[in-house]
């Protein structure tokens, strides 16, 4: 006897275990290989841009990734993932090295985010950590260091006018208007 559901069971095991193939990706930038998810966590090797990764895992705004036969933790945005799972190219990878060389397009609006990669979950899970906002004050510096600094490096002050404050539109709600010349 026949039963429908378990070609139904396969297909849904096939899905998962699919799924939890690493991605692959190709770096945008030449990156160092870190040994943890942090900034200044210990380097562990170096890969090129366009050098093509295995995603292995995803943490925060960083990915672990295989290139070369050497595994490190990178920037999320110095991967440029592979679009519906598929295997990168050589054709991808001269896509990629013509994004550096490419004209923008000024008809087009790109908007960037700093939260890149974090999920639902990730965000609800957030939770306080007083030493890290410590270590955060930490890199500030009061005007008088600043401007020390400032001319340490030869930088000099330059007044800027504001920007127009924007027009409102009272009758449609998270409008801006361009403003007028």
């Amino acid at each position: 006897m026949r039963r429908p559901w378990v070609g139904g069971l396969t297909a849904a095991w096939i899905a998962v275990v699919s799924s939890a193939h690493a991605a692959q990706g190709v770096l945008l930038r030449d990156e160092s290989l870190r040994a943890a998810a942090s900034a200044t966590a210990a380097v562990t090797g170096q890969a090129a841009r366009g050098n093509v990764v295995e995603v292995l895992a995803r943490q925060g705004g960083w990915m672990q990734v295989r290139t070369n036969g050497r595994t490190g933790w990178v920037r999320m945005l110095s991967v440029r993932l592979s679009e519906g799972g598929e295997r990168v190219s050589g054709a991808d990878l001269a896509g990629v090295v013509g994004l550096g060389t490419r004209q923008a397009d000024p008809s087009r609006v790109v908007a960037v985010a700093g939260m890149r990669g974090l999920t639902e979950q990730e965000l609800r899970a957030a939770r306080f950590n007083a030493e890290e906002l410590a270590r955060l004050d930490g890199y500030a510096v009061g005007r008088a260091e600043a401007e020390a600094f400032a001319r340490e490096e030869g930088l000099a002050p330059r007044a800027l006018a504001y920007l127009p404050a924007p027009a409102r539109n009272r009758s449609r709600v998270n409008t801006w208007e361009e403003p007028q010349p």
